[in-house]
């Protein structure tokens, strides 16, 4: 912040106080467009398309402001991309003590004395919304492939500087902000600080100004993939596969080094089974990747470039990126395997060595034991993590498996206080997070668990049906929230796109009755219906991807194009309808002409998952 003058009252942190290795990154956020900006700072909330729209029917123009958010709620792609939209030349963005410091701010309150985030704790991370590399995009990024020309690339990246700062740093700069108050529901929790909207300096800071330098640069950078294969003795040419991301933001103990930990224990514990004569039935894949943190560089790369192989070959993958921030199972997956979840939590240890760690499950959900517990797992996966490529492109089933924190607890806390910064060190693991590694304990057993469900079984273990519960339990939420209404007042018909729903259950059903019928005992009976179950998720890719968005095939379960974190079940639509009433009346109707069209595909789509279910008479 400097005056008229030119003199300069504060300044920002560039690392964290207290981190002293001299070769610790600075805080930044990959793909920031690079170039110094000033003008009036205006507090966004979140950053959501909905927070921007907020601001904009308040009267507030956003027109060379630069703007800050909190981090939550919205991936910080969305973030920067939702700022340069609505007019901002730069964008901060911090962590809130709401999120990150939720039992106070002192220093006996946070990190080293608690799991709780320091003021200078500043979130890392990429801000681009296109996965891979942004040279090659769709195409691996192999020697000697076409690459695209920067002014190219420049049009898929942030527009505008993005910069991390911590609490302590936010503080000095709300705190000299005028304006209106902002709503109750956009208040942080910096101690004493009434948040408001700005546009403007206050009374005593009016000759001020907000000036942002980012100095990051392009480089081009080798980052490899290591891969380790166990080949299947009955069916080589089936790849179940578990990976992690062994890149980080810093010291990386938590992201993605929990994780990495548990996918070496692992891959030692089926070494030392294949010394006793064991091999899995089908191939163990353990793949570890870099450049994650660069938006998912090495699984994108490696799935572009192996993809005709996955999409015929691919069973599943298994994603482990935060393997531990906390004891309590934040289970994802695919409809098709959420199930597993159960039945695999039964055979692992608890974390606090009390029966399995499906009993300390039911306890922490306070159920009895004489009572049935069947987990809530997320069975829209969002694409922050390795796992994204694999389901929304080629179509292959996946887990995510994270051990997180208290959420019932704390339910406004973000992912974990550390995440990216500076202070996510070996102590915060060692003395405060899991100091028995019990719950790292708890996530190998169980990546393995679920793994060997998958490689080691006669007949995969998928149950097609939950489809038919996730369409049409997302049919009937689109009913109640007057969704389809809008669709039919728009001259969109969508009853034969319900009527295909419908005639899902009894498809599958039916295909359900015939399997089970069928001898077993023969090889070639298991592999026929391996080969249905296994492809079955494929059925669900448009080959052009959702509107407007090439790397998201999956028709069904997708990110929102407005949160990357986040998934959805039919997310085409939603995508489509936003923001359709504030259209043109051309953009308009060209954008009914998409809803049309993808209402037909959706249509297709369910209709054509039904006929691939269908019997074959002579087995």
């Amino acid at each position: 912040i400097t005056k008229s003058t030119g003199e300069e009252i504060f300044q920002s942190h560039y690392k964290e106080e207290g981190v002293d290795n001299p070769n610790f990154v600075y805080a930044f956020n990959a793909y920031a467009k690079a170039g110094n900006v000033s003008g009036m700072p205006v507090y966004v909330n979140f950053g959501s398309i909905e927070d921007f729209q907020q601001l904009s029917d308040m009267g507030m123009n956003l027109d060379g402001k630069v703007c800050l958010a909190r981090y939550g709620k919205v991936f910080r792609g969305n973030k920067a991309d939702n700022a340069a939209k609505f007019g901002c030349i730069g964008l901060i963005i911090f962590s809130d003590p709401k999120e990150v410091a939720c039992e106070g701010v002192e220093a006996s309150q946070v990190y080293p004395n608690s799991y709780w985030l320091p003021g200078t704790g500043m979130q890392r991370g990429s801000l681009a919304l296109i996965d891979g590399d942004p040279l090659t995009p769709y195409w691996p990024s192999v020697e000697n492939a076409y690459q695209l020309p920067e002014e190219e690339v420049n049009k898929l990246l942030p527009q505008i500087p993005v910069q991390p700062i911590g609490y302590a740093d936010a503080e000095q700069i709300l705190s000299r902000m005028g304006g209106w108050i902002a709503p109750n529901d956009w208040q942080g929790e910096i101690p004493g600080l009434i948040y408001r909207i700005g546009g403007e300096f206050d009374i005593e800071h009016n000759d001020c100004m907000l000036e942002m330098s980012v100095n990051n640069r392009k480089e081009k950078r080798e980052s490899k993939n290591v891969i380790g294969i166990v080949y299947g003795s009955e069916e080589p040419d089936r790849y179940v596969m578990l990976g992690n991301h062994r890149d980080a933001w810093g010291f990386g103990t938590v992201d993605p080094s929990s994780g990495t930990a548990q996918l070496i224990e692992v891959a030692r514990v089926v070494g030392e089974k294949m010394k006793l004569g064991w091999r899995p039935k089908r191939t163990l894949m353990f793949l570890s990747w870099g450049a994650e943190e660069f938006s998912l560089c090495g699984s994108r790369e490696f799935v572009e470039e192996f993809q005709v192989q996955l999409e015929d070959r691919g069973v599943a993958y298994l994603n482990t990126d935060v393997c531990m921030s906390g004891k309590y199972l934040e289970p994802a997956a695919t409809p098709t395997m959420a199930h597993l979840f159960r039945s695999a939590t039964q055979d692992i240890w608890s974390p606090d060595d009390d029966g399995s760690y499906y009993d300390f499950w039911k306890r922490y959900e306070n159920v009895s034991d004489a009572e049935d517990f069947e987990p809530e797992v997320n069975m829209s996966p969002g694409a922050g993590s390795d796992h994204a490529t694999f389901i929304y492109l080629t179509g292959i089933p996946i887990f995510d498996i994270m051990f997180g924190p208290d959420r019932k607890k704390y339910p406004n806390m973000g992912i974990y206080p550390a995440y990216h910064t500076g202070y996510e060190t070996f102590q915060l693991v060692d003395e405060i997070y899991d100091p028995e590694f019990k719950t790292f304990r708890a996530c190998s057993q169980l990546n393995l668990r679920l793994g060997l469900d998958l490689a080691d079984t006669d007949i995969l273990p998928l149950k097609i049906e939950k489809y038919a519960d996730v369409m049409e339990k997302a049919f009937t939420e689109m009913e109640a929230n007057g969704l389809i209404e809008k669709l039919t007042e728009l001259g969109i018909d969508t009853q034969y796109f319900h009527q295909a729903i419908l005639n899902f259950r009894p498809a599958v059903t039916a295909w359900r009755e015939y399997i089970n019928a069928l001898d077993i005992s023969n090889s070639l009976v298991r592999r026929t219906i391996n080969d249905q179950i296994r492809g079955f998720e494929g059925t669900f890719l448009l080959y052009g991807g959702l509107p407007d968005r090439m790397q998201y095939r999956h028709a069904i379960i997708a990110p929102s194009q407005f949160d990357a974190y986040g998934g959805s079940a039919f997310p085409g639509l939603g995508d489509l309808m936003h923001g359709i009433d504030d259209l043109s009346a051309q953009d308009r109707s060209e954008q009914i002409e998409k809803l049309k069209k993808h209402v037909s595909d959706l249509m297709i789509l369910v209709d054509r998952a039904a006929k691939y279910l269908q019997p074959f008479p002579t087995l």
